[in-house]
């Protein structure tokens, strides 16, 4: 019997893939920013309104006072809060006193004696009229999410284009993301047709075993999908696309929301917004130093204080070159006061002989008004005391009155009080309120001008003398970390009492640490002082 005759093989499918339509590539690039689009919109929304279930609330930014780091149609979330303390130097939301029925969201830069809040705005150059009482604040600044509230601010000024506008980029962007779905549907449905070649002929004898070969040849490997990744795993596929516009879209959220943190500051006065372009440094020159050592040197045999106002008035560590001095008498580069420096560094005096002076050897007149600012650390064993900061003639090593002068200093005495004291035909001390040798970071502030003599302690006003607006008429240079206080013991409490006679000298110098050390030839406002501390 002759064979039944085997239709001859149809030819084997190319296992190449063909080229990519264009079209494919460009909805699979429409649907991914789409998809990005909403993520970010719907994720700006949640980070609105899931904290309202913890208690915060949200609230529109409608004007520019708080400009440039809070902006209009911005949403601040506001806890609440009613302890004048944390709130000062804070964004605190409030009713206006002076527009019923309003709500406003400024910087609290003062607490009055009668507990009252004296608030500003940070664009504008002086603060609110009417100061608000601690009942009248709706929350303390939490969290700053950025434009979600500009439509609200569109429908109240009829920029009905910009709202449209809106609401056409979120149907364009569902439209990309539904037509880039049905594509993907379309690609995990199973083939049905019939392979190449037609139906198997009846009656055909069909080879028995297919070499491996044959085998590849009737599966033809491709790269995956669209992306060529996962074509034959279309549902995979999926998953890593939406994957990564997940990923894409949450690191978009966080763009918003990182502008947040409460603590930053504008040329134009005192802001709370922590962001990473505005520290203390930035605000310190900002008011306009004479001099500005912020005593970050790191190296042992290092001899100047750098100046970081600009004015090239550097200091000097005296006997940084002397054998053994540099490890004798100052040890840098220890942790600092500030926490928006990074690295944050200080230098802690370890010597009797230890003193940073003005490196210039030529005597300056004393500013007629003065702001001197230092921040100073003391163990809570140290019952020495000793000079923090002043102004001297002469430039090294300390003199009687009839020599040499010293006063518009900051010193502290043996029970770890601080003092700022200036001298006016008389001595004119005002006192800290508490002992601050507590092994804690403090910065002492004193001032003399036409407000009077005061001393701020961590940026709140710890005690004044408003009757005497002067200090005495002389010559010296800028110190830190040592000086004589001869003279100065009337009002010294505890132990090392440099006692009264101005006939002898009473070198007293500090034996602590010391970082950011500047001096203004102006009396400084108080709310200036209070977010000096505030910013660091």
């Amino acid at each position: 019997m002759a064979p039944v005759p085997v239709p001859a093989a149809a030819p084997a499918p190319s296992t190449q893939p063909g080229p990519e339509p264009a079209y494919g590539r460009g909805r699979l690039l429409a649907g991914l920013l789409g998809r990005t689009w909403l993520w970010f919109f719907v994720g700006c929304l949640l980070v609105t309104f899931v904290p309202m279930f913890f208690g915060w609330r949200p609230y529109v930014v409608e004007s520019g006072s708080m400009a440039p780091r809070i902006k209009v149609g911005d949403v601040v979330l506001a806890a609440p809060e009613h302890d004048a303390q944390r709130l000062l130097g804070r964004v605190a939301v409030f009713d206006d006193p002076d527009h019923p029925g309003r709500v406003k969201s400024h910087r609290v830069v003062k607490v009055n004696t009668d507990g009252t809040l004296v608030t500003k705005g940070d664009a504008n150059p002086t603060a609110d009229s009417s100061p608000v009482q601690v009942s009248a604040v709706r929350g303390l600044g939490r969290l700053l999410v950025r434009w979600v509230g500009l439509p609200l601010i569109w429908v109240s000024l009829g920029q009905w284009f910009k709202l449209l506008g809106l609401l056409a980029s979120l149907l364009l962007a569902g439209l990309a993301v539904a037509r880039d779905h049905e594509e993907d549907e379309a690609a995990a449905e199973p083939d049905d047709r019939p392979p190449p070649g037609g139906l198997p002929v009846t009656g055909a004898v069909a080879p028995s075993a297919a070499t491996p070969t044959q085998i590849a040849a009737s599966r033809p490997f491709r790269l995956p999908g669209r992306l060529g990744l996962f074509a034959a795993r279309p549902r995979l596929a999926q998953f890593a696309v939406r994957l990564v516009v997940v990923a894409l879209g949450a690191s978009m959220l966080i763009l918003p929301t990182t502008f947040a943190a409460f603590a930053a500051t504008t040329t134009n006065g005192t802001e709370t917004w922590s962001v990473p372009n505005w520290d203390y440094t930035t605000q310190v020159n900002a008011l306009g130093p004479y001099l500005y050592w912020k005593l970050d040197e790191t190296g042992t045999l290092t001899t100047t204080a750098a100046d970081s106002s600009g004015n090239g008035r550097t200091g000097q560590y005296n006997g940084a070159l002397t054998p053994n001095a540099a490890t004798t008498y100052f040890t840098r580069g220890v942790a600092g006061a500030m926490v928006t420096d990074t690295p944050s560094s200080a230098v802690t005096l370890n010597s009797p002989n230890s003193c940073i002076n003005t490196t210039s050897t030529t005597l300056v007149t004393a500013p007629t008004e003065a702001t001197v600012v230092i921040w100073f650390k003391a163990p809570s064993t140290y019952t020495a005391g000793g000079k923090l900061a002043g102004f001297e003639k002469p430039r090294v090593g300390v003199a009687v009155p009839s020599t040499g002068t010293y006063d518009r200093h900051l010193y502290m005495d043996g029970s770890g009080r601080v003092w700022f004291g200036v001298y006016n035909g008389g001595y004119v001390t005002v006192e800290s309120s508490a002992a601050l040798n507590d092994g804690a970071w403090h910065m002492a502030v004193g001032t003399v001008g036409a407000a009077g003599t005061k001393l701020y302690i961590d940026g709140v006003l710890n005690a004044s003398n408003t009757t005497n607006t002067a200090a005495e008429a002389s010559t010296g240079v800028w110190r830190a970390g040592c000086g004589n206080l001869g003279g100065w013991g009337g009002s010294w409490t505890g132990a090392n009492n440099p006692g009264t006679n101005t006939g002898v000298t009473a070198d007293r110098p500090f034996q602590g640490s010391l970082d950011e050390f500047t001096v203004y030839t102006a009396q400084l406002a108080d709310s200036d002082i209070a977010f000096l501390y505030w910013i660091r």
